[in-house]
Parts: structure tokens; C-alpha cells; sequence
């Protein structure tokens, strides 16, 4: 039942990137049938419809459909049966099951009949109740496994005899004994993304402004909703009060007016206050000239006569005007410890120092009363804040004179904006240098001198066309985090290639390996970096989720597991590729896990791309020591079907984007039958449009056996109504490939 020895030493195949319309069509040399309505023995089955229990449909159990093969030393076949009747609400009734099948192809030389003889069976069962949850025949003595319980997709017999199967409802490895009995608790599939973070550490997720997407930003309530929503730090933006308080505003100006005296711009509705309206200053901040009402002419008491507006009304509306007040750092922190006390979960603080220079000209050292705040309210934990600034001489200053007066060390992060514009100490002291002179390799090496993080703008990461820079590898080189801001939800502030979703774009600046990210919606981000930095990959259909948590904390799609399992040629390591794509990474790319059987650790031994147009893998199986088979395939059935095929990767060889290459060895919409030996062929040609192919193994050095899996009942692969038979097919390798010895 292991890979055949001639077949694994003799089959090289040239990774030349062969494509579907220059390949030789490959040749059926052989040709088997196993009727769909083929039942075995055992208890009536198919009363289950939608989780309901009606009439059994069926007197036995039916032997199909199939979703993996292996050749046994007696000449048999050994398939696995699926998880029976397409759902696991459906298949409560049908057993797990290994079938011994013996094959007579009808074949050139009619030497055989066509017929397909079922010899035997394995049960699956749990006997020892290795299984820590609830199966259907929970109370029996065999504890019998259904289709309720697992879906077995691919299987291996390892060294020792014992039996390897992969489950897509976990998914799950599973470990049986020859004769089926479950040997140990289901292994569950690690989430072996590798994160590219500095540290290899989870990324954080920053509240920008609170949760300023659903709240007016900077309030006690944004701040409230955002700790709610999962958020590991909240972002207080930091300003001076006439009498030296800090408080939380975007900018010093809380509301902008135009020459008119029109509002442009507003974080408070001080202006619809007539005891104030003598308060409006014209100022110069950071070069600019500015009329409105500045948060250091008003006093802290007056101040909190103010109520905060939503400042992107047209965006976001007004439900929540009026209702808050503008808190302080003091207010922040105690929000924070109160959380704390209430869940036991520490969320961070993130301030800003605003306009350092600014500040200092107004008579306000925002560095030294932030530091003074923090000691006083004894919030001075490293792991629990970062200060940051888009200016560099604070940033300085605090690293060596403020913080280390106070007795207090706090990572610092360097703020950088886009390209054309530049710090405003350094235009200040007439320095024309901008913001791209941190960027550099020199720039981030001196940055990281004084800093523990950058902060760029987000299109440093990714460009305006959507592509991923090098901007995190050249920060991570110099050792500093990266924190990209901002994240918003809203469609006017996402790139076309998202289509409207914001997730796409967090998953993308994850993948490229950022540290971190601000967004307005918070509960957003907290979903998408739990759910690729889960310890586990989970489907839909994980028990953990019939158990009552919530499926939506899914990170693989339905019916998207172990697909394929192989052993490799040595016996010592088990692969295994799973059929979909896990949450956040690459659209079409799949991965392709390893165990060590010897050691039981998991790595990640590669991705591999899916074609345009296909939807999933149905299949692999060893060739050689690095060379595997990869069934792939669309969703597609009958006249629509377009992608069936076979490709060849070799786990040592892969494309520039890191993905394994490939090389089509077969196309199965193109399958040369000269002889006839398919009662389907038409012209010579011979297609399989079956939904789900998912049976492949190398039977010798120039010749593959592939069959489908029928979906019992299903119809529809050879037309409309036309119920679906299990088709075994022999295929002759055509040239190229070059077929030679290695």
C-alpha cells in the first residue's frame, strides 16, 4: 500500500512550465465502472435531510463516493469513503470506511471487464473513546464513526501499517490502526502562517482616536467601544488646556472656520456657544494660517462645558453630537484601569504628542507633561505604551532628558506622513530635508537610535496601485516595529482591488509583515488579526463551533481541509494540502502542511497556487522524495467544466512569489481514447467534468490511476439527471514530460 519503489526512483518529470494547450494529450489505456447505487452491508441509511430524521433511503450502506486511493501489495485497491451524503447534517447514518476493491479494466487487449468487486471493508470506530466530544454513536461499544462525525478526504498507510486520514470538518489528522481503531485524540491543524512580524509576535491592533468609525473620536465612549471591540491600544491625540492639562483632540483647534466665519471643521460645538464666540484666534500652525477656537485658550473647566461633534458628519452622521464630553489623559488611563479591574484584559495606551514646536511656542512642553502624567498616574509600563510623534526633536528629547529624569523608559515611535511633506522641527530650523529621509536604509538605522517603531502612512506599505513594498523588511532590518496608519472602512478610503471590503487591505498589510495597524473601526481589525494570529486553523464545521462559540471565527472555508494527504518517500513525514485557502492568506494559495511522524512536529513545507478559474485541489500523491501530484480542479460539471488536471510541484523548486512551480501532466478534459474503452468518449476524446476528482495514485513509472468521488446521490457530471457513476480510469503519460530515471 506504499508508493510503488519503480515509480518513485523512475518518474522525473521537467518543471518546464508544460501548459494544457501544448501537452500530448494523455491516453486511456484502462477503464472501470462502479454503479452509483452499489450498497454494502450494514444498517439502512439516508434518513437524514438538513439535520431532520425521516425515512431511510437506502437498505445498506453505499460504497461511494471516494476521496482517496492507495495501492495495496495483494493487487487490491484500497479507497476511502467520504463523509457520505454531502453535509454533516446529512450523514449522521452513513459509517466511515475504508473499501477493498478489486478492478478489472477493460482495457486494448480485452483483458478485462470493466467491473469494479468490493471485497471488504474497514469500519472506522472509536472503541476508546479517543474522541473528546460527542459522536453519533457516543454510548455504543464500537463507537462507529459517521459522516456526522469527520469527513475523511485523503489517507496513507504508514510504515508501521497504521492508517493516516485527513478530516475536513476540524480539520483533523486522524490516527488509526490497520483494522480502523481510532489510536489517539484528533490532531488539530496548527496556524502555520509563519507570522512575518519582528519578533514573530502578534500583531497589535491600535484604535485610531478610540473607535472613531462609530463614535465622535477622541470621547470616553470611543475609547469604551473600541476596548469592547477587541482593541489592544487606544490612541489618545494629545493637547494642552490653558491651564495645563492634557486632553484628548486631533488638533489644537477644535473647530475650523473659514474666512466667512463658516464652520469647515469641527471636534466640539463650541461654536454654537454664544459665551464663547469671542474666543475665535487667528494662528500660525506649522506654517499654516488657521482661524478657529483653540483648545489653549480655554481652561479645563470651561472646556468641559463642551460637547464632542462627529467631525466627518457626512460620512459618519450625527446620532452621537452633544453627548460627550472631551475627557483628559487622566480620564483615559482610569477608563483603561476600570477595564482591567472589570475583565482582567490590560489594554495599552498609544498618545501622540501634537505639534511639539507648536506647543513650545505657546509655552507648553507636551513631552515633559505627558511623562509627568504617566508617572503621576503611575500608567508607565513599556508593554503598555507608546508615545509617538511626527516630529524627531521631541522624540529625542524624550529619549535622552525627559524620560530618564522621570526614571521611566517607554518605546517611542517615529511618525512618518507621505512623501512630499517633512517634520515640522525640521522645516523650522531650515532644514528642506523630508519625510522619504527616514525611509531609507541610513534613515531608518538613525531612527532607530531614539525609536523602537516607525508609524509610516500607510501607501509606503502599500502603493496606490495595491502593490506591497519593501518599506517592512528595510524597518524590521533596523530592528524597529511598523505601524502603518490608517485603516478605515468606509469604501471612498479603500483601493479598488479590495471591492469594498477593509479586511482585504488589513489581511494584506499582515501578510506584508506589519507590527501593528491604527483603524477607525477597531472591532474590525481585532477580528481579522485573531483570526490570523489563531493557534489553530478552523473550519465552519469544527466541533468547537457546534458547541456554541460562534463559526464566524472560522479561518477556513467549508469543506476546505486536509484534501490531499502523501507520505513521503522515506515514510517519515506525512503532507498534508488543504483544499482551501486560509483566512489571510493569498487568494488561490493553499498550504501544504508536514508532520513529523517521528517527532509529531508540524511545519510548513510550502503554498501552492491554484490555476485561474479553479476552485480547489482534489488530491496528492508521492512521486520521489521532493516530487508530489497535485489533482486540481474548477467547480464545474458537464459542457461548463473547464479545469480538471494533474500538475506535478517539486517541494525544492518554486516561483519567485515563493509558491511551488508546476508542471501540467495531465489535463482531463483532454484524454486521447483511441480504442474506446469509456462509454463517454466522443471523437476519440474522452473528458471528466465531475465536480469532485479526488482519487489519484501512480501505479508505475508512465501510467496514473485517477477516479471521482460521486457526491452519493448525485447527479449531473455527464449531464443533467444523469445520475453519477465512480469512474476509474488508467492514464498513459504523454511526452512531454520527459519520462526518465533520477
Amino acid at each position: 500500500m506504499r508508493p510503488l519503489k519503480t515509480a518513485l526512483l523512475a518518474l522525473t518529470l521537467s518543471l518546464g512550465g508544460a501548459c494544457a494547450a501544448t501537452l500530448p494529450a494523455v491516453t486511456l489505456t484502462g477503464f472501470a465502472q462502479l454503479p452509483a447505487d452499489t450498497l454494502a452491508d450494514g444498517p439502512a441509511s439516508g434518513a437524514w435531510n438538513g439535520g431532520l430524521r425521516g425515512q431511510t433511503r437506502f437498505q445498506g450502506q453505499p460504497v461511494q463516493g471516494f476521496s482517496g486511493v492507495q495501492f495495496t501489495a495483494g493487487g487490491e485497491y484500497l479507497f476511502l469513503s467520504d463523509n457520505g451524503f454531502g453535509a454533516k447534517n446529512n450523514s449522521a447514518d452513513y459509517l466511515l470506511r475504508l473499501y477493498r476493491l478489486s478492478v478489472a479494466p477493460n482495457t486494448a487487449a480485452k483483458d478485462g471487464t470493466g467491473q469494479v468487486g468490493v471485497r471488504g471493508f474497514i469500519n472506522l470506530r472509536d472503541p476508546d473513546r479517543r474522541v473528546p466530544w460527542q459522536i453519533v454513536n457516543e454510548a455504543t461499544p464500537d463507537r462507529l464513526l459517521t459522516g456526522a462525525d469527520f469527513d475523511p478526504e485523503g489517507f496513507v498507510v504508514a510504515p508501521d501499517g497504521t492508517l493516516w486520514i485527513g478530516d475536513e470538518f476540524g480539520p483533523y489528522l486522524l490516527h488509526f490502526s490497520a483494522d480502523g481503531r481510532l489510536l489517539g485524540a484528533p490532531t488539530p491543524t496548527p496556524n502555520l502562517h509563519g507570522r512575518p512580524t519582528l519578533r514573530g509576535q502578534n500583531p497589535i491592533v491600535i484604535a485610531h482616536r478610540g473607535s472613531s468609525g462609530t463614535r465622535p473620536e477622541h470621547t470616553l465612549d470611543s475609547y469604551r467601544v473600541a476596548i469592547e471591540g477587541g482593541a489592544d491600544f487606544i490612541e489618545p491625540d494629545l493637547v494642552v488646556t490653558k491651564d495645563g492639562v492634557l486632553v484628548a483632540r486631533h488638533e489644537p483647534v477644535m473647530v475650523v472656520l473659514d474666512k466667512d466665519g463658516k464652520v469647515t471643521e469641527a471636534t466640539t460645538d463650541v461654536a454654537t456657544r454664544p459665551e464663547f464666540e469671542d474666543r475665535v484666534r487667528t494662528k500660525t500652525l506649522d506654517g499654516t494660517s488657521v482661524t478657529g477656537y483653540w483648545v489653549e485658550d480655554f481652561t479645563l473647566a470651561e472646556l468641559k462645558t463642551l460637547r464632542a461633534v462627529e467631525r466627518l458628519p457626512a460620512l459618519r452622521g450625527r446620532a452621537f453630537d452633544g453627548r460627550f464630553e472631551v475627557p483628559t489623559l487622566a480620564e483615559i488611563i482610569a477608563l483603561v484601569r476600570d477595564t482591567e479591574t472589570r475583565t482582567g484584559r490590560k489594554v495599552g495606551i498609544y498618545p501622540e504628542t501634537k505639534h511639539p514646536t507648536y506647543m513650545k511656542a505657546a509655552g507648553f512642553d507636551t513631552g515633559q507633561l505627558l511623562i509627568d502624567t504617566l508617572t503621576r498616574e503611575k500608567f508607565t509600563d513599556p508593554a503598555r505604551v507608546f508615545i509617538q510623534s511626527f516630529e524627531t526633536a521631541n522624540l529625542r528629547e524624550l529619549k535622552t532628558r525627559i524620560m530618564p529624569a522621570a526614571g521611566v523608559t517607554l518605546p517611542l515611535v517615529q511618525l512618518v506622513s507621505g512623501h512630499t511633506e517633512a517634520p515640522y522641527d525640521w522645516t523650522a530650523s531650515g532644514d528642506t530635508r523630508r519625510y522619504d529621509a527616514l525611509t531609507t536604509p541610513e534613515g531608518l538605522r538613525d531612527l532607530a537610535t531614539y525609536a523602537s517603531g516607525v508609524g509610516p502612512t500607510k501607501r509606503w506599505i502599500i502603493t496606490d496601485r495595491g502593490d506591497t513594498t519593501d518599506f517592512v523588511t528595510r524597518a524590521h532590518a533596523a530592528g524597529l516595529l511598523v505601524h502603518p496608519w490608517t485603516l478605515r472602512s468606509e469604501p471612498t478610503y479603500l483601493l479598488p482591488t479590495y471591492a469594498g471590503n477593509p479586511e482585504e487591505e488589513m489581511r494584506q498589510l499582515l501578510r506584508a509583515g506589519v507590527d501593528g495597524f491604527f483603524t477607525d473601526f477597531p472591532a474590525t481589525g481585532a477580528r481579522v488579526a485573531a483570526q490570523m494570529a489563531a493557534p489553530e486553523v478552523r473550519s465552519p464545521q469544527h466541533p468547537a463551533f457546534t458547541q456554541g462559540t460562534s463559526s464566524a471565527d472560522a479561518t477556513l472555508g467549508a469543506s476546505g481541509g486536509f484534501e490531499g494527504l502523501a507520505l513521503s518517500a522515506d515514510g517519515t513525514t506525512l503532507y498534508g494540502l488543504l483544499e482551501k485557502t486560509v483566512t489571510g492568506d493569498l487568494p488561490g494559495q493553499l498550504r501544504l502542511n508536514a508532520l513529523n511522524l517521528a517527532t509529531r512536529q508540524w511545519s510548513l513545507a510550502g503554498r501552492y497556487a491554484l490555476d485561474a478559474g479553479s476552485d480547489a485541489i482534489g488530491d496528492l500523491a508521492t512521486v520521489n522524495d521532493t516530487q508530489y501530484l497535485v489533482l486540481e480542479r474548477d467547480s464545474k460539471v458537464h459542457t461548463d467544466a473547464r479545469n480538471k488536471r494533474v500538475y506535478l510541484i517539486d517541494l525544492k523548486r518554486l516561483n519567485a512569489d515563493g509558491t511551488f512551480q508546476k508542471t501540467l501532466i495531465a489535463d482531463l478534459m483532454n484524454i486521447a481514447d483511441p480504442q474506446g474503452l469509456a462509454p463517454d468518449t466522443r471523437g476519440g476524446t474522452l473528458t471528466f467534468p465531475y465536480v469532485t476528482i479526488e482519487n489519484v495514485t501512480l501505479l508505475n513509472p508512465t501510467t496514473l490511476l485517477i477516479a471521482n468521488d460521486n457526491n452519493y446521490p448525485a447527479t449531473g457530471g455527464r449531464g443533467p439527471g444523469v445520475k453519477d457513476d465512480t469512474q476509474f480510469l488508467w492514464l498513459r503519460l504523454g511526452e512531454p514530460p520527459n519520462l526518465g530515471g533520477r
